[in-house]
């Protein structure tokens, strides 16, 4: 699991997080945290370690690669490979865990979390969010569990093939 103290051993030392506000592309070494109020973009990333989002930010990723786990807890929102906004999709090396984000931080009928497009290793867990969730046109390894979320999930119509578990219900 990502934590705060993100960082990852290398050659015997450890590499800090990269903090991201705003578009960051190319190798990440030591993993990527998107703090309160920072809105980040990451087109064309190769992150080591993970992403963490903390309460506030907001995190949209195009056509990266993420070795790790993207962890969220109180975002603004996540968006990851929604097509609506001509963004590719992702390879997740990982789970994604996103609890208590929302509303939204895009207008309405955006969602405050989209996992589109993308193949993902681990499982993706969904808990106490507030505001509308799509999971379309996946790849997920682990399972999808679902808790405690404002709303049911849509997929667009593109169910996503999901190996393990499925706790959700979608519309």
């Amino acid at each position: 699991m990502v934590s705060a103290g993100l960082a990852i051993a290398a050659s015997g030392s450890a590499t800090a997080a990269t903090q991201c506000n705003g578009a960051m592309s190319g190798t990440i070494v030591g993993g990527v945290v998107v703090n309160a109020g920072d809105f980040c973009v990451l087109g064309g990333a190769n992150v080591s370690g993970g992403v963490q989002v903390t309460n506030g930010g907001i995190l949209i990723v195009c056509a990266s690669v993420i070795n790790g786990s993207i962890i969220a807890n109180g975002a603004a929102g996540i968006l990851l490979g929604p097509e609506e906004i001509s963004c590719p999709g992702n390879v997740i090396n990982g789970g994604v865990e996103v609890s208590n984000t929302g509303p939204g931080a895009f207008p309405p009928p955006a969602p405050s979390i989209s996992i589109e497009n993308s193949v993902i290793s681990g499982a993706v867990h969904l808990s106490g969010n507030k505001g509308p969730i799509v999971v379309a046109r996946n790849t997920i390894a682990g399972g999808l569990f679902c808790r405690n979320n404002a709303s049911v999930l849509d997929d667009e119509g593109n169910p996503s093939v999901i190996t393990g578990r499925v706790t959700c219900q979608f519309e």
